[in-house]
């Protein structure tokens, strides 16, 4: 469980990143404004990280879940 929320924290720092960056974005869309390429890149790879964090904690969980239970005899 500790590994799980290792990465459950190095999730939610991604999230924040978008979070914070979300407003560059938004101002992005405005005409004469752009969204630099820096921020752009920052995201996706935020969302990729995101995504591979995620695809890891199931992993981790599926595992954990096919471990037979402590049998006491």
């Amino acid at each position: 469980m500790e590994q799980i929320d290792k990465l459950q924290s190095q999730i939610l720092e991604h999230k924040a990143y978008l979070y914070d960056t979300d407003y560059i974005v938004i101002r992005g869309q405005e005409p004469g404004q752009g969204i630099p390429e820096e921020v752009k890149d920052m995201r996706k790879f935020a969302r990729a990280e995101i995504n591979r964090l995620e695809a890891e904690i199931a992993e981790i969980e599926k595992q954990i879940g096919e471990q037979p239970e402590n049998v006491q005899l």
